[in-house]
């Protein structure tokens, strides 16, 4: 019995030496990394993205990982990563959207009121993955008729710190614009509104790489604004004030962008904080938080959840209440219909490609949600609903390159809302 424990024990241990042996034996170490196709972003931007360096053990997952959070960075419209050859080395290949965006845009509300806009955005700044962004609006008055006011906006990303997991943005605002209030979603008064405001933020990745696991951010913010009675009867809520503001935030992410479709999950909250102690005028608290999947099934097809909500509380001035009807919001209302210093609304929205791996998309959704509060006034006060479809045109060879149009029908208002611009609903 002894002996055949014996020969058991030897077998075995022989096994795992053996093991051990083919395993140290099969295992590859990167010497080299080679990237083709760069003409405008700097090396550093792509190898900070990798699971992987020079002198790594190669794995074989590697490949999907790297594939994935190069295509999140949104500068690139193909990826692909193959496994060391003969020579230990690791080739990726990578093809370049054009990352400057110059943007005309125009609004023109139901009474007539209009505006015209032109916004740069560059994504891709120094090759680097920054991003800035330079915007001016003219109030051009109803049916774009006069001059009533402008406002500009600079902002500026700097994303990965010296290659870190530390990311800054900052941004400014200034200039005079047209303020509206609204009482059961019809235009009570109009002000213009002069104002300047400033923020800084940081933000920093405890997950492998920025923009992929748990992150904390903090920043601040602050803003004057006074406010000039043009039409309509006045408001007690709305007057001029100095706001400092602490902002705090947690976010989650794990998503996969395929260019034309995405599938994970994100999470994000916030906390903004406004007192006395800061230099603030008011003081109030601000929360909002979200989740959002997005889930494919046959092939290319998604079904992609939100669900949002939010809280402000202390004193609340007209312009710091929610309004959430909108594009990106509960589509099938305008802004000034929706309302309120509370709110919560899901949003639950299919996306179908017209074939595989096309750039033409047919979308369909409901945004359903409540807005109350004490402060406030919204065309309805029990559910809003918002039913509607649109199409999506991705241009492969532009970052952030998704012309988007909806039309949603709002049960409460019972009228067709029509929204024409880029990106996703969410």
């Amino acid at each position: 019995m002894d002996k055949l424990r014996l020969k058991l024990f030897v077998i075995i241990y022989s096994l795992l030496i053996a093991g051990v042996v083919s395993a140290g034996e099969n295992s590859t170490l990167v010497h080299n990394i080679h990237v083709e196709g760069l003409k405008r972003t700097q090396l550093a931007t792509v190898l900070r993205e990798l699971p992987f360096s020079e002198g790594s053990v190669w794995q074989d997952h590697f490949i999907k990982t790297s594939e994935r959070r190069l295509r999140n960075l949104g500068i690139f419209s193909e990826v692909h990563v193959t496994p060391p050859d003969s020579k230990s080395r690791v080739n990726i290949y990578v093809r370049e959207r054009w990352t400057l965006w110059v943007l005309p845009q125009a609004s023109r509300k139901d009474d007539g009121a209009s505006s015209l806009s032109v916004v740069l955005d560059e994504y891709n700044l120094w090759g680097l993955n920054h991003h800035l962004k330079i915007g001016h609006r003219r109030e051009t008055g109803k049916n774009f008729s006069d001059s009533t006011g402008f406002s500009s906006i600079l902002g500026y990303s700097w994303q990965r710190i010296a290659n870190s997991k530390l990311s800054m943005q900052m941004r400014a605002g200034w200039g005079h614009s047209l303020f509206d209030t609204y009482d059961l979603g019809i235009q009570t008064a109009q002000y213009l509104q002069a104002g300047k405001s400033g923020s800084l933020f940081f933000s920093y990745a405890f997950g492998p790489t920025a923009g992929e696991g748990w992150g904390l951010s903090l920043g601040f913010s602050a803003s004057n604004s006074t406010y000039e009675l043009l039409s309509g009867i006045a408001q007690s809520n709305v007057v001029g004030s100095r706001q400092r503001t602490v902002i705090s935030g947690i976010s989650y992410r794990r998503i996969n962008d395929r260019i034309v479709w995405l599938s994970g999950d994100a999470f994000d909250y916030s906390l903004a904080v406004a007192h006395n102690a800061f230099g603030s005028t008011v003081n109030s608290y601000r929360q909002t938080i979200s989740y959002r999947s997005y889930y494919p099934f046959y092939g290319q097809n998604t079904l992609n959840f939100r669900i949002k909500g939010g809280i402000v509380t202390g004193d609340v001035l007209r312009s710091g209440l929610f309004d959430i009807g909108n594009r990106n919001g509960l589509r099938g209302y305008y802004p000034g219909e929706l309302q309120g210093t509370s709110y919560i609304y899901s949003t639950l929205e299919g996306r179908f490609p017209i074939r595989q791996d096309s750039n033409f998309q047919l979308v369909a959704f409901t945004d359903i949600g409540k807005i109350g509060g004490h402060a406030g006034s919204s065309v309805t006060k029990g559910i809003a609903l918002g039913l509607g479809t649109g199409v999506r045109w991705t241009l492969r060879w532009l970052a952030r390159g998704t012309i988007r149009a909806d039309a949603a029908y709002g049960l409460a208002t019972r009228r067709w809302r029509f929204y024409l611009g880029t990106g996703q609903a969410f």
